[in-house]
């Protein structure tokens, strides 16, 4: 599940905890990607928060809901991985 997690988070959630490879395998895969508007992730045991700037999406989409843009790219970012959202 994925869901808008206050001003500039998105989160994505999962009932079985996140392999610990699979989780270093996540954060690189953050780190050498290109992003439109992610910033940056945390990992726990069962979630992925994604930080993002709503404005910067609100003034580059012209949107007052940013977080819908955000989500379809973290969407994007977890189908990749080969995560089933």
């Amino acid at each position: 599940m994925i869901f808008a997690n206050g001003d500039c988070y998105v989160t994505y959630q999962q009932p079985e905890p996140i392999d610990s490879t699979k989780r270093v395998e996540l954060e690189q895969a953050f780190e050498d990607g290109d992003h439109v508007y992610l910033r940056d992730m945390v990992t726990t045991e069962h979630t992925l928060t994604f930080y993002y700037s709503p404005i910067k999406v609100m003034e580059e989409k012209n949107t007052i809901e940013p977080g819908d843009v955000v989500i379809e790219e973290v969407g994007e970012f977890l189908t990749g991985m080969e995560f089933s959202i």
